[in-house]
């Protein structure tokens, strides 16, 4: 398990063959998990992609119009680099991209 202070997260990793499940448990009532789960209940938060250029991702993305919550990368679980397209740009769905 390991913690993400700037997202006020805790994690963990579960690996299944080619893909990992992740656990969050917020560590403060004004974390994003911990506001996502109250106003929606226990569930998916959000699915993520690995990509190999996060910062070339980034800037084609938002050149195409996408709407992003990220424009930059920041530091995400692992010491991986991640960033967050926002919902309304992917059907309502919280998508993160990494890159390892």
């Amino acid at each position: 398990m390991e913690e993400v202070v700037e997202q006020k997260v805790k994690t963990a990793f579960l690996p299944l063959k080619d893909t990992e499940v992740e656990l969050l448990e917020a560590t403060s009532p004004e974390s994003p998990v911990a506001k996502f789960i109250e106003a929606k209940g226990e569930g998916i938060h959000h699915m993520a992609i690995r990509v190999d250029d996060l910062e070339a991702t980034l800037a084609e993305l938002k050149e195409k119009g996408i709407r992003l919550i990220d424009e930059k990368p920041r530091l995400g679980a692992g010491g991986a680099k991640i960033a967050f397209i926002h919902p309304k740009a992917t059907g309502g769905i919280l998508l993160e991209l990494s890159e390892r």
